[in-house]
């Protein structure tokens, strides 16, 4: 580590000296890219100011003086750890002065003040698991211990592995028989994919529930959602209504996401396909693929604009994105994936606003770092809580 630092800081004098080679400068660029913090380093390096008062600093060092006391320092002390710290010294005379003095200056003291006082505890993300609930209140969970075959319901073998619940149809329903609901509930931190009779996938994401048919019937496909899910509807012919939050989406074929937390704004976002949307006091909309129908709390006004539809369904790619979004909804869709809780010091940093993208499946300590080098909040990670502070 020591001796890529000199390197380093040997570079970044050549650079500013203008005698920097083509593959030192590759070399350069790689390494302001692995980090933000050498990125910082590097522009905090090359400010004017700095640069003249370091330069100041070197014209009044007398190397020759300090060269003697460090032969010997270096005679009377012969522990490695003795020696490492002399080391580190010689750096200081042999490299340009100014730079290793910014770089210890910016690493022991402004940088390390702004690293947040994190405990060796860790956040871990949600994982595949859910809760079935049959028609007779049986409740089974779901996970990566469950048995391979659940059982035969109705004509309808359900297979379960350690990601998704299966239902395969092996006779078709009749029109006499009353209908069979079972019911998915996916807790805290959790998720779990649901391939319905008819083909249909779904995607639930922490904190929601999926009430459906065991097997459909002749008429519509009907199921009712509280919470988020991506739909992947199979082609049948009959209409798949999904029912959530006072609101009915229609569609024969076609790929899309529901995000219908209670006191939550509802969003229906299409990603191809044709969607009809029906809200109770709103009326009906017709939606096309990049475009998505948004229904605030307590409005009755049903608002359509355009998105990037990746930033709603990349939850199901393993990724989560945000776009110039508040601390606060941030937070509140990590915490129902990280099983966490979230304080704010004070109300003012919940409408701070960021963007960023994340490994669903990363421990959260990474990203609250990545929040507090934009020096607007600070954070303390404490069991499974996080407070934000100025």
């Amino acid at each position: 580590m020591i001796k890529q630092d000199f390197h380093i800081a040997n570079i970044i004098a050549r650079h500013l000296s203008g005698e920097i080679t083509p593959e030192e400068s590759v070399q350069l660029e790689k390494w302001r890219n692995e980090d933000t913090a050498h990125e910082a380093l590097f522009r905090k390096i090359c400010n004017e100011e700095n640069l003249r008062l370091h330069i100041e600093k070197g014209s009044i060092f007398n190397t020759s003086t300090h060269w003697e006391g460090i032969q010997k320092r270096i005679k009377r002390n012969d522990s490695r750890e003795r020696r490492l710290k002399i080391l580190r010294y010689v750096a200081a005379v042999l490299f340009p002065v100014f730079i290793l003095g910014i770089s210890l200056e910016y690493t022991s003291h402004d940088y390390s003040q702004k690293q947040p006082v994190l405990t060796a505890q860790s956040i871990p993300p949600g994982e595949s698991k859910a809760i079935l609930t049959l028609d007779n209140g049986e409740t089974i969970c779901l996970n990566k211990n469950a048995l391979d075959a659940l059982q035969e319901l109705e004509g309808t073998h359900i297979k379960v592995d350690s990601t998704t619940l299966n239902y395969q149809v092996a006779q078709p329903a009749s029109q006499k028989e009353k209908p069979i609901y079972n019911k998915v509930v996916i807790p805290r931190g959790g998720e779990y994919a649901l391939v319905l009779s008819d083909g249909t996938k779904v995607h639930l994401n922490s904190m929601s529930s999926l009430r459906f048919p065991v097997t459909f019937g002749a008429g519509a496909r009907v199921v009712e959602l509280e919470g988020e899910a991506y739909f992947e509807v199979s082609k049948t012919g009959q209409p798949f209504l999904v029912n959530t939050k006072g609101v009915q989406v229609e569609v024969l074929g076609t790929t899309f996401n529901i995000s219908a937390y209670p006191d939550e704004e509802y969003q229906a976002t299409l990603v191809n396909g044709s969607v009809k949307v029906n809200a109770e006091k709103s009326g009906s909309l017709i939606l096309k693929p990049s475009q998505q129908a948004t229904l605030s709390v307590g409005s009755n006004s049903m608002q359509v604009r355009t998105v990037d539809t990746s930033f709603y369904t990349s939850w199901v790619e393993g990724k989560i994105h945000f776009k110039d979004q508040r601390l606060e909804d941030i937070m509140k869709t990590l915490s129902r994936w990280y099983d966490m809780e979230v304080v704010y010091q004070n109300e003012r940093i919940k409408d701070f606003r960021f963007g960023c993208h994340l490994d669903r499946y990363e421990e959260i300590a990474p990203f609250v770092r990545l929040l507090e080098k934009t020096e607007k909040v600070h954070a303390k990670i404490n069991g499974k809580t996080i407070t934000f502070y100025n």
